[in-house]
């Protein structure tokens, strides 16, 4: 196939003889003669195939059009030519194992593709380099830095063509002055280059150096290591002399090292520059691959945690496998530290030890204490949890899988906070314990007593046998009481704390649990009662979250109560918000501003969300069923208070349904709400509880069947009043058995509501002797055509004062 036609051409010595024949048939002879043949067809008039006809597609004449620039042998119908190729035309038989070669496909790997996508960014800023086209410049140099943070993901390392590319657009940008640049744009695009350049070069000073010594080094391998090496015998010396060693060296020669002496190195690169940490994480590694005493591999252990999270703290996550290996290593650490618990313990309380070769002195106890925070392990680990769950897309397999890892989670602050009780000092354990507390009801205060059953029975199997803790006491069996009295023990723990965050935070997990169990009146008493609220508005972003959650809940646990009015008023200030998904933390992490710092404690992850559509919806109802019947008592003349609305009410929904041209059948939650409103306007309660019955949203209630048929019962009475105050004016008495057959009430309840109806409104109802009618009394109420009639009238006159002002006089 000729390199005419081929994307990417590379050589290769052992290539068919067919493509050698048709690299020396047709390209070297047409380099050969190309400048015969643009003499004597480009400007030689009297040339062979001037007279010929210059629409025909066969012609050797003079190139026209977009063909002028190609070779006679690729304007011709039967050779290789590019007409073919053009055309689209059939090959011969003979052509068909070309183009079966060309039909294949190639498949690469995704480090490959990465690659070639670099490639492809260092080809553009070339192109870019002829033109001075600094934008374009700029922009394929934040691209090319995007392909490294995914490569880094990936632990791929840094691939050599990044470090072309930087080179490249460092000597780019060495070699023009920016006096030469008269636009605003590029100069402006000029200047970020710079500086973003030489902050990279920065970074990757020691790849720089090594790649001006021997740039033809970085042109065979992807990933080349090229770190210069030094013998292992000299690491001792360097190291005693304060010479700066080379860590890749240290890695393949630790094991000629004593022990400590790598740790040593290992422990003064972190936190300097052009420090590889996949080396320093090697190194440890190897030391611990290693038969070693307890206290060496402790010391290993603690140092090598840190390291795998500093490797990936530039991320917008941690890797899920470099997690992986972060969180076995904490969990070989807890094992070692539990079976030698009688000789090295670590604590926050230990005192600083300079010379990590020589072991602390041991206490009273014979106890040798190490100074070191095992818990500030597991927030880093459960906190690179919480990220990864934010990155990842909700509705993706790998969301599900990534979700499993919570039970790991769970199982390792069970497992630190028992090791934690056997070893702080019974004066400060509470309030050392209290961030563990804290971070275990995390977990659990937003799940159904199923969930915790599961979650929190695995976590026991996981603990080595016989372990208990002092604060809550374990049952054979674990059920929903021992999950009850495990949050209100935590809860209680943490309340009695000085920290104000702790106790504030306790609280509103307490009352979130307590009314997310259906006890809606101990939640509300239990939250009025610790002033939450009043100061909740000068707490930091995540409290204020939680808070609206509590508030949210609060509300549903209203309405599974069949507490209507409860409800309505608990979620109608929250509801106002134009922001709902922002003020409950259900906001896109990408949708959050990127300059505001901890842009997680805004956002909480998929599976504690609280569905948006289920609180549309039982507002909507709520709000149903408390103004429809004001609405149509204000409409028939009784005199009634109008509750304030918010946006989201029913009436306002209504209003707007009645202005619309066009009303189309049901189709969304809400629209069902609007068509069941409507329906007990007319009194038609059947319709209604039909229309709401279709609302899918039901289905997330965990008491579904016990909602819905207290549900049922509220909207029969309801469309009952709303019957009453719209039909009144047309009928002098109404049958008490009748109204009980048509709104399918017992009697007696259809008299207790007439004589709550007459005793709270100033209305002309009466009840018989015997209670068996309700009396309509005459009155001086107009008609519903005289009520039209003056409204006509009142309209008139307004616009007749605005046609004719002049005539007010």
């Amino acid at each position: 196939m000729s390199r005419f036609f081929a994307t990417t051409y590379e050589y290769d010595s052992d290539s068919s003889s067919s493509e050698s024949d048709l690299l020396s048939s047709s390209e070297e002879e047409l380099l050969s003669s190309s400048g015969e043949e643009s003499d004597d067809s480009l400007f030689n008039e009297d040339s062979e195939g001037s007279d010929s006809d210059v629409d025909s597609d066969d012609s050797d004449g003079k190139p026209y059009g977009p063909d002028w620039f190609k070779k006679s042998e690729f304007r011709k119908s039967g050779g290789s030519g590019g007409n073919k190729f053009l055309k689209g035309a059939n090959y011969s038989d003979s052509e068909g194992s070309e183009s079966d070669d060309e039909g294949k496909k190639v498949v690469k790997s995704a480090k490959d593709k990465l690659l070639d996508e670099m490639q492809t960014v260092f080809d553009k800023i070339e192109t870019a380099e002829m033109s001075d086209d600094w934008i374009s410049v700029l922009n394929e140099f934040d691209n090319i830095t995007r392909l490294l943070v995914r490569a880094q993901q990936q632990n791929w390392g840094t691939p050599n063509i990044f470090i072309k590319v930087v080179a490249q657009v460092e000597d780019l940008v060495n070699s023009t002055s920016q006096a030469d640049i008269k636009k605003k744009d590029v100069a402006r695009a000029y200047n970020t280059a710079r500086q973003r350049v030489r902050k990279v070069a920065k970074e990757n000073e020691t790849s720089m150096t090594q790649f001006r010594e021997n740039p033809d080094e970085f042109d065979k391998e992807p990933t080349v290591d090229l770190e210069s090496s030094e013998p292992a015998m000299d690491i001792n010396a360097q190291f005693a002399a304060n010479k700066s060693v080379n860590l890749s060296s240290l890695a393949a020669a630790s094991s000629e090292v004593s022990f400590f002496t790598s740790l040593r190195i290992v422990i003064d690169s972190r936190g300097k520059k052009n420090v590889n940490s996949q080396d320093m994480i090697n190194i440890i590694e190897d030391l611990l691959a290693s038969p070693t005493s307890p206290y060496e591999s402790i010391m290993a252990y603690l140092s090598l945690i840190p390291i795998r999270m500093e490797a990936t703290s530039n991320l917008s996550y941690q890797p899920i496998d470099q997690w992986t290996a972060a969180y076995n290593d904490y969990m070989a650490l807890l094992n070692l530290l539990e079976d030698s618990i009688a000789t090295y313990r670590v604590s926050e309380l230990a005192t600083f030890n300079e010379d990590i070769e020589t072991e602390p002195v041991a206490d009273a106890q014979g106890v040798k204490n190490i100074l070191g925070s095992l818990f500030a392990f597991v927030e880093r680990l459960d906190d690179e949890f919480t990220k990864s769950l934010l990155n990842l897309d909700p509705h993706s397999s790998e969301y599900l899988m990534r979700l499993k890892d919570e039970q790991l989670i769970y199982n390792m602050i069970l497992k630190t906070q028992l090791y934690l009780e056997q070893t702080l000092p019974a004066e400060k354990k509470e309030s050392l314990l209290a961030r563990v507390f804290v971070k275990r009801l995390d977990h659990i205060y937003f799940k159904s007593d199923k969930l915790n059953i599961i979650i929190e029975t695995n976590a026991w199997k996981s603990v080595p046998q016989g372990s208990k803790s002092e604060y809550i006491p374990v049952p054979e069996t674990i059920d929903g009481k021992y999950i009850s009295a495990l949050i209100n023990s935590l809860c209680d723990i943490l309340i009695k704390q000085e920290d104000s965050f702790l106790r504030t935070r306790a609280i509103l997990y307490c009352v979130f649990f307590t009314a997310s169990n259906g006890n809606f009146h101990a939640a509300k008493e239990m939250l009025l009662t610790s002033k939450v609220q009043s100061n909740i508005s000068k707490s930091n972003s995540s409290l204020q979250v939680l808070f609206n959650r509590v508030v949210v809940q609060l509300g549903l646990s209203a309405f599974q109560a069949c507490l209507i009015e409860e409800c309505h008023q608990v979620l109608n200030e929250l509801l106002a918000s134009a922001h709902l998904k922002e003020i409950l933390g259900q906001q896109p992490l990408q949708r959050i501003n990127s300059n505001i710092e901890n842009r997680e404690e805004q956002c909480i992850p998929y599976h504690q969300h609280i569905n948006l559509d289920l609180i549309d919806v039982v507002f909507m109802t709520c709000s149903l069923l408390i103004e429809i019947p004001q609405m149509t008592a204000f409409y028939s003349g009784i005199r009634i208070k109008r509750l304030p609305y918010s946006q989201k009410s029913i009436r306002r929904v209504l209003e707007h349904h009645d202005k619309s041209s066009f009303q189309g059948p049901p189709e969304t939650s809400r629209d069902f709400v609007l068509y069941a409103a409507k329906s007990m306007q007319k009194g038609d309660w059947e319709a209604s509880i039909a229309y709401l019955k279709n609302i899918k949203s039901w289905n997330m209630l965990p008491n579904k069947d016990v909602v819905m048929e207290n549900l049922v019962e509220r909207i029969r009475i309801e469309s009952m009043k709303s019957y009453l105050y719209t039909y009144k004016r047309f009928y002098a008495k109404f049958c008490i058995k009748q109204l009980a057959d048509v709104f399918n009430l017992d009697t007696a309840k259809v008299v207790e509501i007439l004589e709550s109806i007459i005793a709270e409104f100033e209305i002309n109802f009466k009840l018989n002797d015997d209670k068996t009618a309700l009396v309509v009394e005459s009155s001086d109420e107009i008609t519903k055509l005289e009520e039209v009639a003056l409204r006509l009238n009142k309209e008139y006159k307004i616009t007749k004062e605005r046609l004719f002002p002049s005539r007010r006089r």
